[in-house]
């Protein structure tokens, strides 16, 4: 097993309220190697996106850091100046965001935004930086380049946008990517087209991904591994495999059953009842007790520990393996 390009040691980020301090992100550990695929995934509340900002060092205020170690190719990014971690965000790191409208400048062109990533880290002639961001936009398979560069983004579609965001991120040439939700809003073609771009990029250039996502449907076409998120904590851990064939928590069962399929004819799809409690209203013991059909007085009194089944497959749960209770 090669050595980690990123691993997360029990991470947790934490926010002042007026509720008292909340944990958006409770001791998550976690890692992803150089040329492979993790995928986090969970329902909208369990705190996907905000792990993600944590590892970048943009958790907004009144969040912050408050255990763990984020270990970036063998340094804590959490013990980085605000300066040492500009120098690696956008350049070693970079990440995709959800909303390429909303991330995207709309009063500057697509050419300069993607000039400016590489200004931030490279000391080279305008002509040099200008040729590199085309062949940026011409490897997200953008066709006409040359003239999408003097575009604004209001004039690409949903589709390109969304190749530009990728572009931007890949300018710099990083070994680790982080995308939260990159297909979202997307119809399915444009959805696939930039699923299969992502994978080419990565053979292409071997950097690893952390895929954010709520689809299942996207996490077994392009993930090595998985993690299941809930209520800020990791509720299982395992292979893409392993997840699809042998899920051992009743969340990620559940998020199983919800999900369509081609091989079976049924009238109506398993929904998990109730939702993600807000982080300021946790139950005791279990954070799945409330809307688990396993749950018992254990479940409801004791926190259960991220344990391992078999090999490299961990799940929190105390009746866990289902085989035991299904």
């Amino acid at each position: 097993m090669t050595e980690p390009v990123l691993e997360i040691r029990n991470l947790v980020t934490e926010f002042k309220t007026p509720n008292g301090v909340i944990r958006a992100v409770d001791g998550i550990s976690l890692k992803v190697e150089r040329g492979k695929t993790l995928g986090i995934v969970g329902e909208s509340g369990c705190g996907k996106s905000m792990l993600s900002l944590s590892v970048m060092g943009l958790v907004p205020p009144p969040g912050k850091n408050a255990g763990g170690e984020v270990i970036f190719e063998g340094q804590d990014l959490l013990k980085l100046s605000p300066d040492e971690m500009r120098k690696l965000r956008g350049n070693r790191i970079a990440m995709i965001f959800q909303e390429p409208m909303t991330s995207l400048n709309p009063v500057h062109t697509i050419g300069y935004q993607l000039v400016e990533a590489l200004q931030a880290h490279h000391k080279k002639s305008y002509k040099e930086m200008r040729e590199e961001a085309i062949e940026a936009l011409r490897k997200v398979r953008i066709p006409a380049p040359e003239r999408r560069f003097d575009e604004y983004p209001h004039q690409l579609s949903g589709g390109m946008r969304q190749r530009v965001m990728i572009a931007m991120a890949l300018v710099c040439k990083p070994v680790l990517l982080i995308a939260d939700e990159p297909t979202t809003a997307l119809d399915v073609t444009i959805q696939a087209q930039i699923l299969n771009l992502l994978r080419e990029l990565q053979q292409e250039t071997n950097m690893a991904i952390i895929l954010i996502t709520h689809d299942l449907g996207v996490v077994a076409q392009v993930a090595d591994d998985v993690a299941v998120m809930y209520a800020g904590k990791v509720a299982e851990r395992a292979s893409v495999n392993a997840i699809f064939k042998d899920p051992q928590h009743p969340y990620t069962i559940g998020l199983m059953g919800s999900m369509p399929r081609m091989d079976e004819d049924v009238d109506r799809l398993v929904a998990i009842s109730g939702v993600v409690p807000p982080p300021f209203r946790l139950p005791s013991g279990c954070r799945f007790n409330p809307r688990c059909p396993f749950s018992d007085e254990e479940c409801t009194v004791s926190l259960p520990a991220l344990h391992e089944l078999q090999s490299n497959h961990l799940v929190a749960c105390h009746k866990a393996p289902v085989e035991d209770f299904v």
